[in-house]
């Protein structure tokens, strides 16, 4: 069986590598104004993407086994901080963690119950997106067995 954590896990580690090198080029007028490049259009961001699309839509078109599944969405919604991300990357990590809806059909009733208990202590209600708000109640529901 393919080793979709470890493609999950790079794709996150490619993304810090070049989001890191973008940085480093980057000018102190860029994106000042419409001039020159801003970070934001990196297109680190859009390879992230469609990396975890790609990944998660191979891994969810077979019978993916529930363990799987779960390290999985563990890896989406709980990406290494280790170092901490920095503040560029917070919101294309917000992002990335829709891909779990894709996943979560396939959770244990307490692998789902268990994310969502620490996926809703992750974010503030008030702090939590459109995006945040449908996987955790997906994660609650999944966990609650309906």
């Amino acid at each position: 069986m393919k080793d979709y954590l470890d493609e999950i896990r790079q794709a996150f580690i490619a993304y810090r590598t070049a989001l890191q090198e973008a940085e480093r080029k980057r000018k102190p007028t860029d994106g000042l104004l419409g001039f020159g490049r801003a970070l934001k259009d990196d297109p680190c961001h859009e390879r992230l993407d469609e990396e975890v699309q790609t990944i998660v839509d191979e891994a969810a078109a077979g019978e993916l086994p529930a363990e799987t599944a779960a390290s999985l969405a563990d890896a989406l919604l709980f990406p290494d901080s280790t170092p901490p991300w920095p503040l560029s990357a917070q919101w294309m990590l917000r992002a990335e963690e829709r891909h779990a809806l894709k996943l979560i059909p396939f959770l244990a009733k307490a692998d789902a119950a268990d994310l969502a208990g620490r996926y809703a202590a992750k974010y503030r209600p008030w702090d939590r997106l459109p995006a945040q708000k449908t996987v955790l109640q997906e994660l609650k529901k999944r966990g609650n067995g309906d």
